[in-house]
């Protein structure tokens, strides 16, 4: 699976929804942990993919 897709669908299974687009970015928000996520949407990688999990 491609390493963006595979970090919305991780980040939607975890509570995460979508607050906002931003221009090189998406912020992902959880309310429950009340932590946000910046996901970037070009040139997402393994490396990046890891680092979305770590965040979590």
């Amino acid at each position: 699976m491609i390493p963006l897709r595979q970090a919305i669908k991780e980040l939607k299974e975890n509570g995460y929804v979508l607050k906002r687009r931003g221009r090189n970015h998406d912020i992902y928000y959880c309310d429950s942990k009340r932590k946000a996520i910046p996901l970037k949407r070009h040139d997402f990688n393994e490396n990046d993919l890891n680092y979305i999990r770590k965040e979590m």
